[in-house]
């Protein structure tokens, strides 16, 4: 047997951009949205309290730049939530899974159903009141999830999460045949 390594020629492979992409579901920006409201108002209690509980004022204008620093960092906040709801899709392929999300960082996950250990459906309380689950993905060597898919309608990720175990079952048979 001669061993071979040819070059492949990257024309003829699939674009990653031909796949189609689902988006999560429109309610789900609400969740992302109201998620970091929470956390700017606790921000702004913590600033609001600093400015009773201090006895005197650290220097002039201490208080008129970190509300100011707020402002920008919420403003900021909610461009990113937003950007980042957007920027989030799932495909489903015959044998994996990709996912792509992020706005600085940008980052397309890709997840063989062979590797795949199990699944699992989680639901906070905000996406309970708009009826949303998140789907993680869990593979071998590790306790966290390595994918978790959020704003799927409830329905969706139970039919993805059993797609995915069924073809997990089915790789692992046609491996031992």
């Amino acid at each position: 047997m001669i061993f071979q390594n040819e070059p492949i020629d990257f024309s003829s492979l699939p674009a990653v951009q031909d796949i189609v992409m689902h988006k999560p579901a429109p309610s789900y920006l609400k969740v992302v949205l109201l998620s970091n409201a929470f956390l700017m108002v606790l921000l702004l209690v913590g600033v609001v309290v600093a400015y009773f509980v201090a006895d005197e004022e650290p220097f002039p204008y201490f208080f008129v730049a970190l509300d100011s620093l707020w402002v920008l960092i919420a403003i900021y906040s909610f461009w990113l939530a937003w950007r980042g709801y957007h920027n989030q899709a799932y495909a489903l392929r015959e044998k994996d899974i990709l996912y792509k999300r992020g706005v600085i960082v940008q980052s397309l996950t890709t997840i063989p159903f062979n590797r795949v250990q199990h699944c699992e459906i989680k639901q906070g309380p905000i996406e309970r009141f708009f009826g949303l689950k998140t789907l993680e993905i869990f593979t071998a060597g590790g306790s966290a999830s390595d994918l978790e898919i959020p704003g799927l309608q409830g329905e969706q990720a139970q039919q993805l999460k059993d797609f995915i175990l069924k073809n997990t079952a089915l790789d692992g048979k046609s491996e031992e045949e």
